[in-house]
């Protein structure tokens, strides 16, 4: 009996000692970190089927949810299909009230990262879209121990964009992206733009951005009943390469049509020369038309100035024909009646029509004489073909001297419509410059 007083005595001893190094081993068996409670809560919290739906207490509440859209990159426009293409870093943020915990009890614990595809997720459409995918899959979101909720992902738009081409290349293009719910009302969840920061594109190429405004009010959008945010992004082309490869070689080819000018009408290779340009000309032109969309309500100005130099060159065909066939006299008509009328407008001399005398010499002479009688005959056709040869020429001369008249009248007016029309082109594009 003392021996085991003696034993509990001693073991009465170590207890204090047990208990002291003990409780640390139990408290690591029992508890765990805080930021692991915090996971198990939110795994908790997102384990319900209700987290799928409007992040209120309240039903008749509304979520506010903001938008965000910072343009990285403008990929290019479709002027043809007439579409608008950007790379940009678009951002929802909302507050759901049922993740929300104190951050003193989860060890300083402010900011998550949790699966974007177990909790609810804004169903924000873009009105315009023109590609079906243009709405990736987000993997993520962040949220804050205050509840709120933020999407950030990088997306291709590819919108719908009608276009003014009036002013191309010199033109700027200010393009929708209207955003809105697909399934809530405004009742439900309601939109509100919330910029933060001015946009930095980081690859410029044909185009450049101008500006990236929202407009206070907007219409009503057919057949949604949402709230939406229409934000509007201005763009500007850079104008050198079309300057080069457009306007260069237009003005090549119409100098070109000058130059053949100096070619006499009535050589025949002028007439050749003027169909090859203007061939050449209507080839480069219907390539151009390409560009455009097949229907808009206003021809850009550098489509009606090429359709009016392709006019011209193809009056300026005409003319040479014309005088081509003036100038050879080789229309008795045109000799007799248009000839006369011409001459005066130019203030020459009275036209004279030249008349053909053939030769009728009477011979009375008989026997021996006959000869001689013959050979006055000859003699006197032969004259009077010389002379005709010569009134013939004198007659081939005026013919080309009118003509180079009428042909140099033509082509002061050719340049003078030629000049007004690019000066009016460019006082046009210099409005918008």
């Amino acid at each position: 009996m003392a021996v085991f007083q003696k034993e509990d005595a001693g073991l009465m001893l170590l207890m204090p000692a047990l208990l002291l190094l003990t409780p640390p081993l139990v408290h690591g068996a029992v508890s765990e970190p805080p930021h692991l409670s915090l996971i198990h809560w939110l795994d908790n919290v997102m384990e319900v089927e209700t987290a799928r739906i409007r992040p209120v207490s309240d039903w008749r509440s509304c979520v506010a949810v903001r938008v965000d859209l910072s343009i990285l990159s403008i990929l290019g426009v479709d002027e043809k299909n007439e579409r608008l293409q950007l790379y940009v870093l678009y951002t929802q943020g909302w507050r759901d009230e049922r993740l929300r915990w104190d951050s003193s009890q989860y060890g300083g614990v402010h900011k998550v990262t949790v699966p974007a595809n177990r909790i609810w997720l804004p169903d924000i459409i873009l009105y315009e879209t023109a590609n079906v995918d243009e709405d990736p899959q987000s993997r993520s979101v962040s949220v804050t121990n205050d509840g709120w909720v933020e999407l950030q992902q990088p997306r291709l738009l590819e919108s719908s964009c009608p276009l003014n081409l009036y002013h191309f290349p010199l033109d700027q293009q200010t393009c929708n992206l209207t955003f809105l719910s697909q399934s809530h009302t405004a009742m439900e969840v309601e939109l509100y733009w919330g910029r933060r920061e001015r946009d930095r594109v980081f690859s410029r190429g044909e185009w450049e951005i101008l500006s990236l405004s929202v407009p206070p009010h907007i219409q009503p959008i057919p057949h949604f009943n949402t709230s939406a945010i229409r934000v509007q992004v201005t763009v500007r082309r850079s104008p050198l390469l079309y300057l080069v490869t457009l306007l260069l070689p237009s003005a090549l080819v119409l100098v070109l049509d000058l130059l053949a000018f100096l070619i006499p009408v009535y050589l025949k290779q002028r007439l050749s020369v003027m169909a090859a340009v203007y061939t050449g000309h209507f080839i480069f032109i219907i390539t151009i038309f390409t560009l455009f969309p097949p229907f808009t309500l206003q021809l850009p100005l550098i489509e009606t100035y090429l359709s009016g130099s392709l006019v011209l060159l193809a009056l300026g065909a005409v003319e040479t024909a014309v005088l081509f066939q003036l100038s050879s006299d080789r229309n008795s008509w045109v000799v007799k009646h248009l000839f006369p009328t011409l001459w005066r407008l130019v203030g020459r001399r009275q036209w004279k029509e030249p008349r053909m005398q053939r030769g009728g010499g009477v011979c009375e002479c008989v026997k021996m004489e006959e000869c001689v009688c013959a050979l006055n005959t000859e003699l006197s056709q032969v004259c009077h073909f010389l002379q005709s040869l010569r009134e013939e020429r004198n007659t081939l001369s005026m013919c080309r001297e009118l003509s180079l008249a009428l042909d140099r009248t033509y082509l002061c007016v050719h340049c003078l419509v030629l000049a007004t029309g690019g000066a009016v082109l460019y006082c046009k594009w210099r409005t918008t410059a």
